[in-house]
């Protein structure tokens, strides 16, 4: 493709003799953070349902991964075909239900497959059922991975009751925690809380970061609003009462979604 071509001759020639200084002196160490962003952006862009921007954040994201490829090149490490390679073998070895003779006639099938493949064909056992889940994650994003895996392994509940139960359980103890006033049994108990938490989130087939994420913004949205709605009364959100916040909380909630 004509595009992408002049796509990686570009990136070669930044990062060239007489191309950009900064680009020239990256690193994979120096870009992490880039590449952290640029993800963020993309599903920032697909949550706002902006076309035009999740096109745009592809693009920047796309140059992240041609950034790190020609790095890889100039170190004689494998450059852009190997990824491209790679990524294509891959995704036939993982889907003989359409390149094979194997079936998998629902989602939930080609998840245990996949799973399967990994374990045993691509032999990435990570020495434990739960392994090979970055530490970089989000953290709801990794405890959700984990329990996934526990879960599949037999490790897990019936039914969603018992889950709650489990969170009621985790409330309890924090609370015990917390008439105790250690911190440290505070952090452990706030922590099995969560971790309850995104339990309930697999069992109601919910994303828990993606809650996350929509419970942020829904805040935000709501207290912007209050900030509104204080203005225009000619007063300030730093200088209400308890009582007065309440009342801008429960106009807000009404004017937004």
């Amino acid at each position: 493709m004509e595009a992408f071509r002049k796509l990686v001759e570009i990136m070669a020639r930044l990062r060239g003799e007489g191309g950009c200084e900064w680009d020239r002196a990256q690193t994979h160490e120096t870009l992490r953070q880039y590449l952290v962003e640029e993800t963020h952006e993309v599903v920032d862009a697909i949550r706002r349902k902006e076309h035009a921007l999740l096109c745009e954040e592809l693009g920047d994201l796309l140059l992240q991964i041609l950034f790190h490829a020609q790095i890889a090149r100039e170190n004689g490490e494998f450059d852009i075909s190997d990824v491209i390679a790679s990524i294509s073998e891959k995704m036939v070895r993982r889907h003989p239900h359409v390149f094979g003779d194997a079936t998998a006639d629902s989602p939930e099938a080609v998840s245990l497959q996949w799973e399967n493949i990994k374990r045993t064909v691509e032999n990435r056992n990570h020495g434990s059922i739960v392994g090979g889940i970055p530490r970089e994650f989000p953290s709801l994003l990794r405890a959700s991975k984990m329990s996934r895996k526990a879960a599949r392994a037999g490790f897990d509940w019936e039914r969603t009751e018992q889950v709650l139960e489990k969170v009621e359980e985790e409330l309890s103890e924090l609370k015990e925690a917390m008439s105790g006033h250690d911190p440290g049994r505070m952090e452990h108990e706030f922590g099995d809380v969560l971790f309850a938490l995104v339990n309930l989130a697999r069992f109601l087939n919910l994303n828990p970061e993606i809650a996350m994420m929509s419970a942020n913004d829904r805040f935000e949205r709501r207290f912007r609003e209050m900030e509104k709605i204080a203005s225009e009364t000619g007063s300030s959100i730093e200088d209400a009462d308890l009582a007065t916040l309440d009342r801008l909380w429960e106009l807000a909630k009404k004017a937004t979604s």
